[in-house]
């Protein structure tokens, strides 16, 4: 046999070692963004930002916090706050209400270090404020569409520069909106009130002139969350647990089984896997915090470990964009980490709370994708012994030969 063949081969052997020897535990967590509006009551209001690496460790980026050139709540009791922040990974945007003054701040992120610039013209008025008493935003999944709810539903198309223009139809609710959701095709809004969820259509004219879909809730609605597909619904509530509905061109139907986790009070906040594997729940009361796993079917099963009491009382929630890491906002301007797995268990990320830098108040939070890529390991040891390995090997197999 030639030295060659033989090299060759002790190579592809060693080469196999390699891939065996490497390192085969769960996908590290992809490096992202995590924005936290503030809205201080009656105060100036600004965005904490924080960077988190692929180790799940969070740092500010630099200039942060970020004015939003507005004031934060306005008096509103009992509100909840969970939308008062949105991300456009599709336009790199990000839109965060001022309840206190009655606008909407826009701002253009920085992908590779997550800073923000405002957009020309921001803060934007919202016609006839004194009707909202708060904000809740929504934005389309291609970044053109924003959707602002208090009492009035609005919506704006968003120009190339970020800026806001209102267009279309307006709803009136009689009561305050608590969760707002836009659907994958931007063909219909979906807000939810304490006793009903609407839902409306909308699209490239912004919301149409047509009645709305109406689900009854008898238990006190509060947060909405849309799956992934934008196939089911799920409703948190304040004593009934979460409901659960499919969506059709014909209108929503109940999910068998629901509602889920009826024994569990005060599941009022929800926030989803990106990739649609899994809901979470929260409440500042208890506080509570409920990991689950989404079926196909849009039935939910609880993580072994949940429902858990945080020592952390979340006032909003949302998780990285690869679906990794959960991250959690509270009024006094800190951030809590939890990591998750599919089957919705959830374990506390060493290294939190950290201060975002952004006053107290009454917080919410979205989560945008770095895209600056992580520097390669200069060396791993794997990699290291198994090369010196197939050098090794191919140098004694020469030596071999030659003195036959």
């Amino acid at each position: 046999m030639r030295p060659n063949s033989i090299a060759a081969q002790l190579l592809l052997a060693s080469c196999a070692a390699l891939v065996l020897a490497a390192p085969r535990d769960a996908e590290a967590a992809r490096p992202a963004f995590v924005y936290v509006n503030a809205n201080p009551n009656n105060g100036t209001n600004f965005v904490g930002a924080i960077r988190v690496n692929d180790a799940g460790q969070g740092t500010p980026v630099a200039g942060s916090p970020f004015s939003t050139g507005g004031l934060g709540l306005a008096p509103a009791e009992a509100a909840e706050f969970v939308h008062r922040i949105e991300a456009s990974r599709a336009r790199s945007l990000l839109f965060a209400s001022n309840d206190g003054s009655g606008t909407i701040s826009v701002f253009s992120i920085n992908s590779k270090n997550g800073a923000l610039t405002a957009a020309p013209g921001s803060p934007f008025a919202v016609s006839g404020w004194s009707s909202f008493s708060g904000i809740s935003l929504a934005i389309s999944s291609d970044g053109r569409f924003l959707y602002a709810a208090g009492i009035t539903l609005k919506s704006f198309f968003v120009d190339d520069q970020g800026r806001l223009f209102e267009l279309g139809s307006q709803y009136q609710f009689p009561q305050r909106v608590g969760g707002i959701a836009v659907a994958p095709d931007n063909s219909q809004i979906f807000v939810s009130t304490p006793s009903s969820v609407y839902i409306i259509a909308t699209g490239e004219g912004g919301l149409h002139d047509m009645p709305s879909g109406i689900l009854s809730i008898g238990s006190s609605a509060s947060d909405l969350r849309l799956d992934a597909a934008g196939t089911h619904l799920w409703v948190g509530t304040r004593n009934g647990g979460i409901l659960a509905y499919s969506l059709a061109p014909t209108g929503a139907g109940i999910v068998a089984g629901a509602p889920f986790f009826s024994g569990v009070s005060n599941l009022s906040g929800l926030s989803g896997d990106p990739l649609g594997r899994f809901l979470i729940a929260y409440s500042p009361t208890g506080p509570r915090l409920l990991g689950a796993h989404s079926n196909a079917d849009g039935t939910l099963v609880a993580g072994p470990n949940s429902p858990l009491t945080p020592v952390f009382a979340a006032t909003a929630a949302a998780v990285t964009p690869d679906g990794s890491l959960l991250f959690l906002a509270n009024s006094q301007g800190q951030l809590d980490a939890w990591t998750t797995l599919t089957d919705g268990t959830l374990f506390h990320a060493d290294g939190y709370p950290v201060a975002t830098g952004a006053p107290a108040g009454y917080a919410a939070i979205t989560t945008f994708p770095d895209t600056n890529p992580t520097p390669a390991p200069a060396s791993p040891y794997w990699l290291t012994l198994a090369l010196a390995t197939a050098l090794s090997l191919v140098g004694v197999a020469r030596l071999r030969l030659r003195a036959r």
